[in-house]
């Protein structure tokens, strides 16, 4: 296999307009390509490893891909929102199916950590219990890109994330802060994000071409350590208790 090049430096970040004249005369936008595997390992200021980051990619040049329209599925199982943080791009889906034997009222909320941030998207619904492998879902298509947290009215201590995203090469570090994005040939801006973060995080260049290779990527503060799972199954004799 190729080796894979890939750079990083502290330049100035570059803003990328789309060209509206371009994309009106071809009627399309340029096929989404791929070059090489990039795992990225995302640390907190103090250098230790950061689960919960979205790392997200974006052409330096040239159009940029279509987006798919893809559904992305957060379940509700043991009083917890599944996946903890999730990206979705403009015009997809998100799908949340209450796993629970009890309901759930799953609503947007202010984000950020002072939870001072509106959602992109407000929304309010509630899903009925699963019974007898009937586990009720329901879909909100996700149509303007930003940051939207998600609780429970029922359940307080139920908190997750949505980030709808411009991008259609994005993935969100596993317990050990990896990421691993199918990236685009040749130059592009990498940006993370964190739903804990105040301000934006600088953008980085970043050069791919063949193979696969691991980098590392900082965050300019360090995140809050998550509360860790409440035991499976919840109360029996009150599932409302948590």
């Amino acid at each position: 296999m190729p080796a894979m090049n890939v750079t990083l430096s502290s330049l100035r970040p570059r803003r990328f307009w789309p060209s509206l004249v371009l994309v009106a005369a071809v009627g399309l936008l340029a096929p989404l390509a791929h070059a090489g595997i990039l795992e990225v390992t995302v640390l907190g200021a103090n250098g230790q490893p950061v689960p919960d980051a979205v790392v997200q990619l974006r052409r330096a040049a040239g159009i940029q891909p279509l987006l798919r329209a893809d559904t992305a599925v957060i379940g509700q199982k043991d009083i917890r929102f599944d996946p903890f943080v999730t990206v979705v791009p403009v015009g997809g889906t998100v799908r949340f199916v209450n796993r629970d034997r009890f309901d759930h009222h799953v609503r947007s909320m202010p984000g950020g950590p002072l939870s001072t941030v509106p959602p992109v998207k407000d929304f309010e619904f509630r899903l009925g219990p699963a019974r007898a492998g009937n586990e009720p879902s329901a879909d909100l298509k996700m149509d303007a890109p930003g940051h939207i947290s998600i609780g429970c009215h029922l359940h307080g201590s139920m908190r997750g994330h949505i980030l709808v995203t411009t991008s259609p090469w994005y993935a969100v570090t596993d317990a050990n802060g990896k990421a691993v994005i199918d990236g685009p040939e040749g130059a592009s801006e990498m940006r993370l994000w964190h739903p804990e973060q105040l301000i934006e995080q600088p953008a980085q260049p970043v050069t791919v071409s063949g193979g696969r290779a691991s980098i590392q990527a900082k965050l300019n503060f360090t995140p809050p350590r998550r509360r860790p799972a409440r035991p499976q199954g919840g109360d029996p004799a009150d599932p409302y208790k948590y």
